[in-house]
Parts: structure tokens; sequence; C-alpha cells
């Protein structure tokens, strides 16, 4: 009860302007009982980030990706990802605020440890599917498995944030739809971004007098 009444106060307020009280209010429990189970209010929000988190690991092994070749198992992933982002919008918003220094400020490290473990666990998981590209030679040895999971996170997360903030903007009448985060399709822009992150795995993608350059890169989708 108490994480469905956060998770709805803090969509609707942000962490920093959100607190316990509203919570209380909003799960018609007293501020007392919120507190024998969390510290802080960002404990409450960080508990939510690991919820996301687990959720979209699940999501991300329902589809299932062990049964494609490297590269289409990363689309897929990015196709769950894309899906998480437009069904479980509350969650996927509170989400995008995990670097926020406000989050780490005051957790408890019983909740600071749930957290980096799910953090891990959607990594790790990702870059199963990357050791297994560089493994069967379809993907670039030279390329850190770290390194590119953290690309398909920052780069794919960073598109999707903004597309869901540039519709908060236009829904405020604060964002033009001329000007150049209006006009963008960010469906588009996220698939040109898995394209070019396919690219740089690629194992058609070698290093040349310390400069990475392609041999040849196909932005065609495997099959």
């Amino acid at each position: 009860m108490i994480l469905e009444a956060s998770k709805k106060v803090f969509f609707e307020r942000g962490l920093r302007a959100a607190t316990l009280e509203d919570i209380a209010e909003r799960a018609e429990l007293s501020k007392g009982t919120i507190y024998l189970y969390f510290s802080s209010k960002e404990d409450l929000y960080a508990s939510l980030m690991t919820r996301a988190l687990e959720l979209l690991l699940e999501m991300f092994k329902s589809s299932r990706p062990e049964e494609l070749r490297p590269a289409a198992a990363i689309r897929r992933l990015a196709e769950a990802y894309l899906l998480f982002s437009r069904n479980e919008s509350y969650l996927f918003k509170i989400l995008g605020v995990v670097e926020s220094p406000l989050v780490g400020a005051n957790l408890s490290p019983k909740i600071f440890s749930e957290l980096e473990g799910a953090s891990d666990d959607i990594l790790s998981y990702v870059a199963t599917f990357v050791d297994k590209g560089k493994k069967e030679g379809s993907f670039r040895a030279d390329v850190s498995s770290h390194e590119a999971v953290l690309l398909f996170w920052l780069s794919l997360s960073g598109v999707l944030n903004l597309k869901a903030r540039s519709a908060d903007l236009r829904e405020g009448r604060i964002l033009s739809a001329d000007s150049v985060v209006g006009s963008v399709d960010f469906d588009r822009l996220f698939g040109n971004c898995l394209d070019y992150l396919i690219g740089f795995l690629s194992a058609g993608m070698r290093r040349v007098d310390g400069r990475r350059r392609a041999k040849s890169v196909s932005h065609s989708k495997p099959a």
C-alpha cells in the first residue's frame, strides 16, 4: 500500500517536492506506520526504483532473447525497454532519476544494497548477449562488454527520458512543436540509436590508427 501510494505521489510531485505526509495521506495510513518500513522518503523512492528494475528484468526475460542471435537479442531487449516505458510510465519516470544525488543522500545500507543489486542484475543480463556475440565473432572482441551495456542503457534511456520530458513540456505549452526537441520523432530516434549501437558492436568495425572506422555497417534489422 505504501509503495503504490508513493509511486503516484512521486510521479505527480517529484522526489524533491513530495513528503511522507503526502504519501501517508494517499495510502490512508499514519506517517508513523510508514516509518515502520522506511526510514526516509529517499528509501521509499529507491525501493520503487528497485521494483522498476526488477519488473524491467522480468520483461527482458519474458521477451525470450536467448532464442535469437546476439544482435537480434539486443534489439529484442530494446523493444522490451520501449514497451516498459509506455506501459509502466509511473515506474519509468521514477527510474529516470536514478543518478540523482537526492536519491543516494539518505539511503539506508539495506535499501542501497537492494538497488545496487537490481541494477547489476539487469546490466549483467544484457551483458550475456554481448558476451555471446563476442564469443561467436559477430561482435567486436576489443569492446568491453560492460562498456557496451552502459552504452545500451545510457543512450536508450536518454532518448526515452527526453521523449517523456518533451511530452510533459508540450502538454504544458512550454515546448513548441517546431522547436528542435519538439519536432523530433522519438520512436525513430530510438531506432536510430539502436542501429548505431549495433553498428558499434558489429565485427565489421575495427580499430585503425587508434580510431574507430567502419569496414561495413548495416543498419538493417537482422533476421
